[in-house]
């Protein structure tokens, strides 16, 4: 479902300012001072952005129709019921599908910065990450025609009798019991055929283990009709004109439409085309650490007794690949980082006077490119089959980001701070891993459709800082802290998770030389 795009959570909450120090924290850390940052944001979800409208988190997991549209393996059983038929139209149906989901997720970043020079600083920083996704599925079979495949064992007396009836007429064609009547012999002959072409057809459809449909025709729909009209047919030319008797077994067809529970254990079959787990999906591990450098150009902020000023810096760092992937066996899981190396450049500008002030900032990240497993299918299709699963060259889209933060002084201490920013996020390019083979007739650039994505983010906030009393011979060392309460109101492309946030920040600073 473009994990890039739904971790859009932890990238917006890794570009947000570090809070507060006479209202807006310094990029940098003084010389010979250690800063100790903790931030902790707690955040959730129903619903999400897509192509500029809100719809359920769940959306990709529903279907007015559910058949081949979000079971496309089933294409090719549609179009052998179609043959054995003569129902040119029919497409399985299952029923309507509706899915509410829900994510909650922690994130808890921990890091350090060390003050080298009066301009140069040098951090690092691990975020703990926790994320479970919720979802609840209701299947409506009101219009179904289509139902559970009753299985090999309930199909093998039919298909005993068809072969053995087949093997019987093939006999006596041989033997040439029909050789005196051309129409008989004609008869058999073409009945054997067509016979042999409808076995073969039933036997991939119903029980073969490697291509048996999970989902076959209801015994009361029209094609479970049209199906039984077509063996009875042929039971009846071979035991009426041709001699053959007891072939009188019937295909074993659904009686009834498929339950929501039904549903699910087909889906999570070991054995079965999707072997994907539909229970809650739940992760707590390390997220993506990061390390860089900070540099400070300008900084002539609160300095004279005079509130304001001006302040610039530039950051670069590298986030690394220390998260945990999003598993592919699990529908709609998220997982704790994105499983490759980005190199990302900030620059940040504060200006300001009086009670007002505002932070400017900027960033680009560029992502690199890295090996995943992944089941090759579009980001629309949440239950490709476990056949898909292939290893691809991830090459996610570049991220932008610029945001600008005002904050009023309603105390020397204390600031009301609110923030706009726009996101973007480029299209991501898959292609199959080098050496590695190819999920036949699946382009892995599928994957990354509809991955290119913007993103307008609000908050608004609290700041607190306060400078404490010195000891003889010390200097004043602040103890920030901070709250925000986060969302994301408008997103245009790809999906976007409809996020609620509620951040708080702490920042100790200590002197080491």
């Amino acid at each position: 479902m473009g994990l890039r795009v739904c971790s859009l959570g932890l990238a917006l909450g890794a570009a947000a300012p570090a809070l507060a120090a006479a209202q807006l924290s310094p990029v940098g850390v003084p010389a010979g001072v250690v800063r100790f940052e903790a931030d902790g944001a707690l955040e959730s979800w129903d619903s999400r952005w897509f192509d500029g409208n809100k719809e359920g988190w769940g959306a990709d997991v529903a279907s007015p129709a559910l058949g081949a549209d979000l079971f496309p393996f089933l294409a090719g059983s549609e179009t052998t019921i179609r043959q054995v038929t003569g129902l040119s139209g029919f497409q399985i149906n299952l029923g309507t599908l509706t899915t509410d989901a829900m994510v909650d997720r922690g994130v808890g970043m921990f890091g350090l910065s060390l003050g080298l020079t009066r301009a140069i600083t040098i951090f690092g920083r691990m975020p703990l990450v926790y994320v479970r996704v919720q979802h609840a599925s209701s299947l409506d079979p009101a219009a179904a025609n289509a139902g559970a495949n009753p299985g090999e064992a309930q199909q093998q007396p039919f298909f005993d009798q068809f072969d053995a009836a087949l093997s019987t007429l093939s006999a006596r064609i041989a033997a040439g019991d029909y050789a005196g009547d051309p129409t008989a012999l004609a008869l058999a002959q073409s009945t054997l055929a067509s016979g042999t072409e409808l076995r073969d057809d039933l036997f991939g459809l119903l029980s073969d283990p490697e291509t048996a449909s999970p989902f076959v025709p209801l015994a009361t729909s029209d094609a479970g009709v049209a199906l039984d009209g077509r063996i009875d047919a042929l039971q009846t030319t071979l035991a009426t004109d041709l001699g053959v008797a007891g072939f009188t077994e019937a295909p074993a067809l659904p009686s009834g439409p498929l339950t929501t529970a039904e549903l699910e254990g087909v889906i999570s079959d070991p054995t079965g085309p999707i072997r994907m787990l539909t229970d809650e999906s739940k992760v707590t591990f390390r997220g993506d650490a990061e390390a860089g450098a900070a540099l400070t150009l300008v900084d002539k902020w609160d300095q004279g007794g005079k509130p304001g000023g001006v302040r610039a810096a530039v950051e670069g760092l590298m986030r690394f690949p220390t998260g945990a992937l999003a598993r592919t066996s699990r529908l709609l899981a998220l997982g704790t980082g994105d499983g490759q190396t980005d190199i990302e450049a900030r620059g940040t500008l504060d200006l300001g006077g009086g009670r007002w002030g505002m932070r400017l900032e900027g960033s680009y990240n560029r992502q690199l490119a890295a090996d995943l497993v992944k089941r090759v299918a579009p980001p629309s299709q949440p239950y490709p089959s476990a056949d898909l699963l292939g290893l691809v060259r991830y090459d996610p889209g570049d991220e932008t980001s610029l945001a600008i933060r005002p904050f009023f002084r309603l105390a020397k201490s204390l600031a009301i701070i609110g923030s706009a920013e726009r996101w973007h996020h480029g299209s991501d390019e898959y292609s199959y891993a080098e050496g590695a083979d190819p999920v036949p007739g699946v382009d892995a650039a599928v994957l990354g459709q509809e991955s290119d994505a913007t993103a307008t983010l609000l908050s608004i906030g609290l700041t607190y800082s306060s400078f404490g009393a010195a000891r003889p011979g010390k200097r004043n060392l602040p103890v920030d802290a901070g709250w925000t309460y986060e969302r994301v109101v408008g997103s245009s492309g790809g999906r976007v998770p409809d996020v609620h946030r509620i951040r708080a920040g702490l920042r100790l600073y200590f002197g080491l030389w």
